[in-house]
């Protein structure tokens, strides 16, 4: 959790979100935008951490994404890649790996080469 609740300051136009710990919540915000996607809630379960919620952004204008299932996936997508630094696969359903490529640097960024904001 300590790696989750440091959350992610972006440093560059490639880093693609600000995320930060408050109030027991974590926020992503959009880097460009400032819009913020999700807001999600930890509680303990034993000796580690779970997920336990979510809040959405679903202002079309802000953010098209309409599946809570897509929602949970990329949720857990970005706290791997981009706050545990661990491999993880996109969550896509597009069959072009061209296309791919380019929906998770949208997602990530320079993250998707190992190359993580923050990093010491």
């Amino acid at each position: 959790m300590k790696y989750i609740r440091r959350g992610l300051v972006p440093e560059q136009m490639e880093d693609k979100w600000f995320i930060y710990w408050k109030d027991d919540a974590l926020f992503f915000h959009r880097s460009w935008t400032g819009f913020c996607i999700y807001v999600v809630r930890f509680a303990a379960k034993g000796d580690s951490f779970g997920m336990t919620e979510a809040d959405v952004n679903r202002d079309t204008e802000q953010y098209e994404e309409a599946s809570d299932e897509r929602d949970a996936e990329m949720i857990s997508y970005l706290v791997d890649v981009l706050l545990l630094h661990q491999e993880a696969a996109f969550p896509s359903n597009e069959p072009s790996s061209e296309k791919q490529a380019l929906m998770n640097w949208s997602q990530v960024g320079r993250a998707m080469l190992g190359q993580h904001p923050n990093d010491e």
